[in-house]
């Protein structure tokens, strides 16, 4: 018997050992615990940039609202500060936590932005700023003179969050929504505003110098560039900016001329990419490529001549600019 007992003994500790722990799911929950006192009101927000017109988009404060401008510089960053005033019966706005919920113009979310209460002094100073910016965004019920009071009367405060635009984020309005959290879990209605990320069309041409070479009379000859930014000698572009673009190319006639009637001796093609458009254009006539370059992106761009008539070395100079698709 004690071997039966023994021999059942080690088949249950080897079918422990070869049978796998099966995965369960466990359902989690939490209550978050609110109520007691007032709801908190945001009484007022408003955002701003860094330059000293608080919005370079519209520097003389013509629409209401912030308009900003993107920095036009690769892997540039544009500084944003995001401003609401807290009111709350118990705490003199010295709330919990405040926030701003940032989307895209196409509806997509961006980023949370946590904001930090400021100084009486350094509150005051921002709210008076962007008051005669036109910049504010009032809640119902309150105004200029009445959020302005229960700030100098330290019953309400102001509070800041920090956070960037990238050179390539789209262009169109930003919606910012707004709440505050108080110490009783209590959370404000939402506050929204927009303001706009005006569309710059902006390049950069890695080349300032463009060379033929040489070339047979009667003929059109290519010369290709490349999507590798920084090769002078091959040329690329790349947007900056915030919205597609466009290439823009006038060119004089390098010396060739015209004919008894008016013909130019010359004439040109371009395309972006080399499966592009080629549009064949005429010195002095400004060409715009029809393919379009997307934000944050490069490519290169091909140039050809094709020489009619004409002797020597000839030199000329080439104007590039870019437009919003």
């Amino acid at each position: 018997m004690k071997h039966i007992t023994y021999g059942l003994f080690i088949l249950l500790i080897a079918l422990m050992v070869i049978i796998p722990a099966s995965a369960v799911s466990v359902g989690t929950g939490v209550n978050i615990q609110s109520g007691g006192g007032s709801i908190p009101v945001v009484t007022a927000k408003w955002e701003r940039d860094t330059t000293t017109s608080l919005e370079d988009g519209d520097p003389t404060h013509a629409i209401s609202g912030a308009q900003f401008l993107p920095p036009c510089t690769y892997n540039g960053k544009k500084p944003l500060e995001y401003f609401l005033v807290a009111s709350d019966e118990e705490d003199n706005g010295n709330v919990k936590l405040a926030f701003a919920d940032v989307y895209h113009p196409d509806g997509t979310f961006k980023y949370q932005v946590n904001f930090i209460k400021q100084s009486q002094s350094v509150g005051i100073t921002e709210f008076k700023a962007a008051v005669a910016a036109g910049l504010v965004k009032f809640n119902t019920g309150y105004t200029a003179d009445s959020v302005l009071e229960a700030l100098q009367k330290g019953t309400v405060a102001v509070w800041r969050g920090d956070a960037n635009l990238d050179y390539c984020q789209m262009d169109g309005d930003y919606t910012v929504i707004v709440q505050v959290g108080d110490t009783n879990d209590n959370y404000s209605p939402a506050l929204t505003n927009t303001f706009l990320y005006v569309p710059v069309a902006c390049g950069e041409f890695d080349f300032t110098d463009f060379n033929y070479g040489s070339v047979s009379i009667g003929k059109t000859t290519w010369r290709a560039g490349d999507i590798v930014f920084g090769t002078a000698d091959k040329p690329t572009v790349r947007n900056i900016g915030n919205t597609k673009i466009q290439i823009k190319i006038n060119q004089s006639d390098m010396g060739f001329g015209q004919d008894v009637d008016k013909n130019w001796m010359v004439n040109f093609d371009a395309r972006l990419g080399n499966t592009g458009a080629e549009p064949v254009y005429m010195p002095y006539e400004q060409v715009t490529l029809p393919d379009i370059l997307d934000r944050s992106h490069t490519e290169e761009l091909d140039f050809s001549i094709h020489v009619l008539k004409g002797l020597g070395t000839h030199s000329g100079d080439m104007t590039l600019g870019v437009e919003k698709a």
